[in-house]
């Protein structure tokens, strides 16, 4: 399970739910974690795809604006078509 997809989820649910600096280190993570599997990118594009798609959901995070809302979604979404994961498992791990 990605945690950085289910902070952004989290956030999604419920925008006071997550701190700024919870937004902000899930971010510089996501970013560092893309950056380093990226690397790979030529060996593993699939991977690469999901990794990108995780940072630019936990990257639109950071806007307050309901088109953020939107963005994180897409990318959140993308994450989960690229991966194969079940959604309803976040759903799940997220209603604990």
């Amino acid at each position: 399970m990605n945690k950085h997809i289910l902070l952004v989820m989290k956030w999604l649910d419920d925008k006071d739910s997550v701190s700024q600096e919870e937004l902000e280190e899930n971010k510089r993570i996501s970013v560092a974690a893309y950056w380093a599997d990226a690397a790979d990118a030529y060996a593993a594009c699939a991977a690469a795809d999901a990794a990108y798609a995780a940072d630019y959901a936990a990257c639109a995070a950071d806007y307050a604006a309901c088109a953020a809302a939107d963005y994180a979604a897409y990318w959140v979404n993308k994450y989960f078509k690229e991966t194969g994961e079940d959604k309803n498992e976040y759903v799940k791990e997220l209603e604990k």
